[in-house]
């Protein structure tokens, strides 16, 4: 586990009253699974059920796929180090930037790693695992669907993994578990905890070919998910809303929230297919920006400078409220004006 991910709300205190340093959405309404988990809390006297096949079953008719084809697992976290050990010692492909966990869950296990650059592409050995995020994290891109389903098939000695923990937050199309889960090179990831709004449950799944499936399960410890957490998603897939209701609206704020960050003088934004977005800083380093936002303003933002390829002048921002979006373009400007752009 690195230092430095996004959400790092807990080292402030009280002191943050706006987070727009985690990729999920913040104004989510969990009344609902308050009230359930509240009426279901006796299940935390009991051992939960070593492997959650009671959620994976559900999870499986909702991705209309057998629940051979499905893994719970403890946040996608989890998912990923589970994917790294099945293939200790290979050789992984990750493109940059992206989510810092690969490359550690990759070290962990003792692969050899490429952060794609061409001269080591050709030093790999041929087998080799390519790890990609879409939507990528933390810059918003987002492979197209027929681009993807095209390399994983034409590519059948390579291993893919793709992770789409945030396909809630993009309009995108992506690859679909019912229509990949025959393909036997390929493992795609999800997370419920992004989708719900709910990631100190730590619930994620798998979904791939009921082979490695099977073989992900040999590896894994029992009970890594804990009752409370099987509940509540058993809830979420039954009952539950996404934490974004109106998709097409939250990604019209993003774009507005994006043009006014653009129209600061010193600050770049890049393209996003998604909520969320990475800027980048003229003349000034993102965790001196952070610093003051948090102090002067309660606004959190994320300080992008420990992904891989990216300077210490590079921040990113997940779109929140209207208002909220105003005062954090309004307290950049104020930081810049402070501190010279």
């Amino acid at each position: 586990m690195i230092e430095g991910h996004g959400d790092d709300i807990y080292r402030y205190g009280n002191l943050v009253k706006t987070n727009f340093s985690s990729n999920i959405y913040q104004h989510v309404d969990l009344t609902a699974l308050k009230e359930h988990l509240m009426a279901r809390f006796d299940v935390v006297s009991h051992y939960p059920d070593p492997m959650p096949t009671s959620l994976e079953k559900l999870i499986a008719l909702k991705e209309g796929v057998s629940p051979e084809c499905v893994l719970v697992t403890n946040g996608v976290t989890e998912a990923i180090y589970l994917i790294a050990e099945l293939f200790h010692g290979s050789a992984s492909v990750i493109p940059q930037p992206t989510f810092n966990e690969y490359a550690d869950a990759c070290r962990q296990h003792r692969h050899i790693i490429s952060y794609e650059n061409n001269d080591d592409l050709t030093q790999l050995p041929r087998d080799r695992v390519y790890w990609i995020c879409n939507p990528n994290n933390p810059s918003g891109n987002v492979l197209m669907k027929g681009f993807m389903d095209y390399l994983v098939r034409r590519s059948p000695r390579y291993s893919f993994v793709v992770d789409q923990s945030y396909e809630g937050y993009t309009k995108e199309p992506l690859l679909i578990a019912r229509e990949m889960q025959g393909v036997p090179n390929l493992f795609l990831l999800h997370s419920l905890s992004k989708t719900y709004g709910v990631p100190g449950l730590r619930l994620g799944y798998i979904t791939a070919h009921p082979n490695n499936i099977q073989l992900l399960r040999s590896l894994r410890h029992p009970w890594a998910v804990s009752s409370l957490a099987i509940e509540a998603g058993k809830f979420l897939i039954t009952q539950g809303k996404p934490i974004i209701t109106d998709l097409d609206a939250y990604l019209q704020e993003a774009e507005r929230l994006r043009n006014n960050l653009r129209a600061i003088e010193g600050v770049r934004v890049f393209e996003t297919k998604t909520s969320y977005m990475l800027c980048e800083l003229e003349s000034h380093q993102a965790a001196d920006l952070k610093q003051y936002l948090v102090h002067k303003h309660g606004i959190l933002i994320r300080d992008c400078s420990n992904f891989q390829g990216l300077s210490h002048y590079f921040f990113r921002v997940s779109a929140q409220s209207p208002d909220e979006n105003d005062a954090l373009v309004a307290a950049i400007r104020q930081y810049l004006k402070e501190n010279g752009r």
